[in-house]
């Protein structure tokens, strides 16, 4: 789900043959990488699968971020999107903990969800506080591990910052949705993206799943930096309606436009969305 004209079919393709598309991605293969963040494997613990540590040099003191990758809740994995966690731990100059959670179809929710948790939960053991980030499907993920925290354990997040949140089939597509099919953002890749993250339909209305459902907990506060040329553009727009969002609107990129790190504009929009809230 990186809005790109040459993917392959995200409405009825392989999932092998997606991530291995996926792998095969110039950000992927050959990232531009900051000089001075060190990558070091997150071996599994308990429920958390693990994934990869970014540790700036001369790190200052700040609160640990989680990284939740994007894909489709399909392909992706840390390794995919290095690119975009490295450059936010040089940003931030914070750790930035990049979370392994199981794919669909193989794995259905609530397994990311599960795995999102229990990530949380395992940083906030050695942590006051943590600050939760995610990219696309990777942003919906962020926001169900917060849900299915303790009110006590929410306490201790110090906000979220979402990239192109997308892939939930409860936030409604607006009336006259682009039906093209191409990049794989269109109404039918959205679908079949759904059915095989959530065949028993256990998400619409359910306040752990459903952004829209009474009760969902939004991280306080939630920056949501969406994509002006975003086809799921409205995923961010609902998001930031919801109490303690805030939208900001990357104008003229496009879904996934994070991999093109560092170039400029990029940089200068990951950088606004990062800044610290007043």
């Amino acid at each position: 789900m990186d809005g790109d004209p040459s993917a392959p079919d995200w409405i009825n393709g392989d999932p092998a043959e997606l991530r291995r598309w996926r792998d095969a991605r110039p950000e992927v293969v050959s990232p531009v990488l900051p000089d001075d963040v060190a990558i070091a494997p997150l071996p599994p613990e308990g429920g958390c699968p693990g994934g990869l540590a970014f540790l700036p040099e001369g790190e200052a003191a700040g609160v640990p971020i989680l990284y939740f990758h994007g894909g489709g809740f399909i392909v992706g994995s840390p390794e995919t999107h290095r690119v975009v966690a490295a450059w936010i731990a040089h940003i931030t100059r914070v750790p930035v903990f990049s979370i392994r959670y199981r794919l669909a179809p193989e794995h259905p929710l609530p397994a990311q969800a599960d795995d999102a948790i229990a990530a949380i939960r395992r940083r906030l053991r050695t942590s006051p506080r943590l600050r939760l980030t995610g990219d696309s499907a990777g942003g919906m993920v962020a926001l169900w591990g917060h849900a299915g925290l303790t009110a006590a354990e929410r306490k201790r997040i110090a906000g979220a910052v979402l990239f192109y949140p997308g892939g939930s089939s409860t936030i409604p597509l607006p009336e006259g949705p682009d039906d093209d099919e191409s990049s794989g953002l269109g109404p039918k890749s959205l679908a079949a993206y759904q059915r095989r993250l959530d065949p028993e339909e256990i998400a619409a209305g359910n306040p752990a799943y459903d952004p829209m459902a009474t009760g969902f907990a939004l991280p306080q506060p939630t920056v949501i930096l969406g994509a002006g040329a975003d086809p799921v553009l409205y995923t961010s727009t609902a998001l930031a309606a919801l109490p303690g969002g805030r939208l900001i609107v990357a104008a003229m990129q496009g879904h996934g436009f994070l991999s093109a790190l560092p170039a400029e504009p990029v940089i200068y929009w990951l950088r606004l969305a990062l800044k610290p809230s007043p």
